[in-house]
């Protein structure tokens, strides 16, 4: 049951990490809240308010230099449009790469030795969503989870208090099972995924019908699903990945309090900007 809080058994995960997982102190966590229309109205908003003008699409950043008190950021374009080399200039950066992302950048003048070898060692969990439409809500309660020993490892409602006959239950796979569940067709992993739900209701693999899967594990961009802190490594490497790089201010989950979540983001963003805006003042 841990697990599904970390992607990785418990025994894997910083104490304090896990600690402070159990000892918040709100009767409500950040999956107890959904955001009305879907989570992308929020990326559409920002998207809105900094003009879509500003923002580049699939362009890949190459290098980060810093000379003479400006940051020169050089991307390749790859969305068609303009295919090519392209560089922009700026004050200071927030860089909010997840490290493996991070690790194909090249800074000059290059991260302290002590800053690459901490994003070398962090790690990202091996977690695997499968969300299967079923043509019945079988499961009757609006709130339903559970946890399983079985390859289909945590199931929720994804589907939870929106009209409709049909309804979705997500699955979580972390670790190994993770890794069982990419390894397999659509079909296949929906027989899995209903197939282990035959002790709630014998009817589930007749009443699945269809699936859409994500193996975090293999995005190229991450290469997993959010940052997990190992035994030593939250007061160890954490505090180093933290640090400025001259005028490069770095932010994301894996930097947050809590991994996973897109509070996490949020919040390390913020406080990217508020050390940016002191900076200039």
């Amino acid at each position: 049951m841990d697990s599904t809080d970390f992607g990785e058994s418990i025994r894997h995960v910083s104490a304090f990490s896990a600690l402070a997982e159990y000892a918040e102190s709100s009767p409500h966590n950040e999956m107890d809240y959904k955001m009305t229309g879907g989570n992308s109205r929020l990326a559409n908003e920002f998207a809105e308010r900094v003009g879509s003008e500003n923002i580049k699409l699939g362009a890949l950043v190459e290098l980060v230099e810093q000379k003479r008190g400006t940051v020169r950021v050089r991307y390749r374009s790859s969305d068609g449009v303009a295919a090519g080399t392209e560089t922009l200039r700026a004050d200071a950066v927030i860089c909010t790469a997840p490290i493996q992302s991070l690790l194909k950048i090249k800074f000059d003048p290059p991260l302290s030795p002590a800053h690459q070898a901490a994003a070398e060692q962090l790690v990202y969990a091996r977690i695997s969503k499968n969300s299967v439409v079923y043509d019945e809500r079988f499961w009757k309660d609006e709130d339903f989870s559970l946890v399983s020993d079985l390859t289909s490892h945590y199931y929720f409602h994804s589907t939870q208090g929106q009209p409709g006959k049909q309804g979705i239950l997500t699955a979580y796979a972390i670790g190994e099972k993770a890794d069982v569940f990419a390894s397999q067709s659509d079909a296949r992993r929906m027989r899995i995924v209903a197939g282990d739900l035959r002790d709630v209701d014998e009817r589930a693999p007749k009443l699945a019908r269809r699936i859409v899967s994500y193996a975090w594990q293999r995005d190229p961009y991450t290469d997993g699903a959010y940052a997990l802190y190992k035994p030593g490594q939250w007061f160890g490497i954490r505090p180093i990945l933290q640090r400025p790089h001259g005028k490069v201010l770095f932010a994301g989950e894996h930097l947050a309090d809590w991994q996973g979540f897109m509070e996490g983001a949020i919040e390390t963003g913020e406080a990217a900007a508020t050390a940016l805006i002191r900076q200039g003042s």
